[in-house]
């Protein structure tokens, strides 16, 4: 998870300017941004898998004699380069991308109100941006 990251590098950050107590939680902009960001990469990675896939369904069909999802994805890039590899993307990220990134917001959200009923009163911090 990336959160495991940003968390003790906010920690380092804090020692080498002095402050001792470092909020363990996502702040909601850094949550949205690493839900973007997580989404955006997912995607580019699968997407291309993605698209053989229904190009393979709706190419080929019942067909009894039809390619791999790998030839499908050589045969894309041989006919379009990267670009037929990643023709339609813009609308699946703008799908995706918003939707992903609010969620991971609102997980991050829920997940500091169930800690704060979970620990009681003795353990409450103040949430992040809020003073």
């Amino acid at each position: 998870q990336v959160k495991k990251i940003v968390i003790p590098a906010r920690r380092v950050q804090a020692k080498t300017h002095g402050q001792r107590d470092v909020d363990d939680t996502l702040s909601a902009a850094e949550a949205f941004f690493l839900g973007m960001v997580a989404r955006i990469v997912a995607t580019m990675l699968t997407y291309p898998y993605l698209r053989a896939k229904v190009m393979l369904q709706s190419t080929y069909g019942n067909a009894k004699v039809k390619p791999t999802i790998p030839q499908m994805i050589v045969e894309q890039f041989s006919h379009g380069g990267v670009w037929g590899l990643y023709q339609g993307i813009g609308p699946e990220l703008t799908r995706g991308v918003f939707s992903a990134a609010l969620m991971m917001m609102v997980k991050e959200r829920i997940g500091v109100v169930v800690r704060a009923l979970i620990d009681g009163p003795a353990r409450e911090r103040p949430m992040p941006g809020a003073e």
